[in-house]
């Protein structure tokens, strides 16, 4: 049986405490690598074994891989720790990958929703000139006008066109003056003034002062998505970074927050697949 790739656990500190990672090593001498950055506490199983699929199928085009648990999760030391505090952990992962394969020359961060955020904000804090690429799928943004802006234009309007909402008002299965008290409230959060320097400026702040490749993947049905979607439309900011010519955002038609069918992740690692394989950095 012909070997792929040599999976080993790396183990290393960070802030003192004790970080595992599993190191996929592509068979011949690899230049590229890709740190895959996992979001919060959750299983091995179902949708999140996308990881180890990830992967796999990177080292079998020949790039190396690192996928850990930061501080708190799965099998790493210390206690449970927020997505935007985590920066110390992801440069801990860049300097242990450097020390598996000193050859590599080219490192892309990737990351799903919080982890995602978590990218952009070690961008933001250290400058890391190591980081060439990040690849981002369905970036966390949540704040309180935003989610309220998306649940009236995606769940209420889309709600009005369902024929299962018109037979649970006109059988007197709904909670009418529930559902309006809901639209009521939600309208009047999505007025409400966002919080001034809060993570979603420290994310932009890091995609500003970065100069490698940012590509951003979408699911089709996902209202963190939306939220990401809603943010780039109405923030001036957002529309101009992302109008470069290295910043990319695919989205696959259909797909739910953890792209959980075969399809839908099929279609999402062909996306994260192309863009490392096929990257060129201009200035080399």
């Amino acid at each position: 049986m012909k070997v792929e790739a040599i999976e080993n656990p790396v183990v290393f500190q960070s802030q003192n405490n004790q970080l595992l990672g599993i190191y996929h090593q592509a068979v011949d001498p690899a230049h590229k690598a890709v740190i895959i950055v996992v979001g919060g506490p959750q299983t091995r199983v179902g949708s999140h074994r996308q990881f180890l699929l990830l992967a796999r199928q990177y080292a079998k085009q020949g790039i190396d891989v690192l996928r850990f648990d930061y501080s708190g999760a799965g099998d790493s030391e210390g206690d449970v720790t927020e997505f935007t505090e985590i920066t110390a952990d992801i440069g801990a992962a860049v300097d242990v990958l450097l020390k598996q394969n000193t050859s590599i020359n080219h490192i892309t961060l990737w990351g799903l929703c919080d982890a995602a955020s978590a990218i952009l904000i070690y961008l933001a804090k250290t400058k890391d000139e190591r980081i060439k690429q990040v690849i981002l799928l369905n970036p966390w943004v949540r704040q309180v006008s935003t989610e309220a802006k998306v649940y009236l234009r995606t769940y209420y309007f889309k709600r009005f066109f369902q024929k299962s909402f018109w037979k649970k008002l006109l059988k007197g299965h709904l909670k009418t003056r529930s559902t309006v008290n809901d639209i009521k409230n939600f309208q009047r959060l999505s007025k409400q003034k966002q919080i001034e320097h809060n993570f979603v400026d420290l994310m932009l702040y890091g995609s500003l002062s970065f100069s490698g490749t940012i590509n951003v993947i979408l699911s089709g049905n996902d209202l963190t998505a939306d939220e990401f979607n809603l943010l780039i439309k109405s923030d001036g900011r957002w529309q101009k970074l992302l109008k470069g010519s290295t910043h990319i955002i695919e989205t696959v038609k259909n797909a739910n927050h953890t792209f959980s069918t075969s399809l839908w992740h099929k279609q999402m690692s062909e996306l994260s697949l192309r863009v490392v394989t096929e990257y060129v950095d201009e200035k080399n």
